[in-house]
């Protein structure tokens, strides 16, 4: 989408200017996108969470993608913001969403995560988030209220969503493909009978979207959604 490309040029900002390092990208007042990244074997690959600006603090939407970018994303809302991180909302237990919870935990960060998410985490014997949130959970900080869904398995089994009702933002994280996506990824803890029956309820659920925002690739609307189901059915 036009605007969304606008926005990402008007508000980027790096905090190295190398490819492959932390960028933050504001997509409202408020409101950012932030993008870690992972060499892997076609070059760097991009991750994104967001950071919501609060009256109490500062929330994050997963960590970073590993320890060292969840440092720098710490930094980097301490240097711009001028604000403490008070909280992380994990929405699924793979690398590039729990990877910095240790690092949170230095830094007396708060995380909450799904049941199935922090069974998981502590079966593979990683960091745990330490508040536990139900399948339809609501979060509020000061007059920011986030909402939180558990709608079904699909790209994970633990996959959550995070809903910003004042601005109308969903963060998809992984269960949503970008609508730049040409293949539908990492299917190894996918559950992708399920997934389809996943994003039909999101689209059921979130009918007004003004800014979708998925674990990978770029942002726009809608149409990432019908994107994620043309990928799934191909993947057949």
């Amino acid at each position: 989408m036009k605007y969304i490309s606008f926005l990402l040029i008007l508000f980027s900002f790096s905090v190295h200017a190398e490819e492959g390092k932390l960028r933050i990208s504001e997509i409202e007042k408020n409101v950012y996108v932030h993008t870690s990244y992972k060499l892997l074997k076609d070059g760097y690959f991009p991750s994104n969470g967001l950071v919501i600006e609060t009256e109490e603090g500062v929330v994050l939407v997963d960590t970073a993608w590993g320890e060292e970018q969840t440092s720098q994303l710490l930094d980097w809302v301490s240097a711009n913001l001028k604000k403490p991180v008070i909280a992380a909302i994990i929405t699924h237990f793979h690398e590039d969403r729990a990877g910095g919870i240790g690092i949170l935990k230095k830094k007396n960060v708060l995380s909450y995560a799904g049941k199935r998410t922090i069974s998981i985490l502590k079966e593979e014997g990683n960091s745990l988030p330490e508040k536990s949130l139900k399948d339809k959970d609501i979060l509020v900080f000061g007059k920011t209220k986030i909402e939180i869904f558990f709608l079904g398995a699909g790209h994970s089994k633990d996959n959550l969503v995070v809903w910003l009702p004042k601005s109308k933002i969903l963060f998809g994280g992984c269960l949503v493909k970008s609508a730049e996506a040409n293949e539908i990824g990492n299917t190894k803890d996918a559950d992708l009978k399920e997934w389809p029956k996943t994003i039909h309820k999101l689209e059921r659920s979130f009918p007004k979207i003004s800014v979708l925002v998925p674990g990978h690739q770029s942002w726009g609307g809608r149409e990432s959604l019908k994107r994620t189901l043309e990928l799934l059915e191909v993947s057949k």
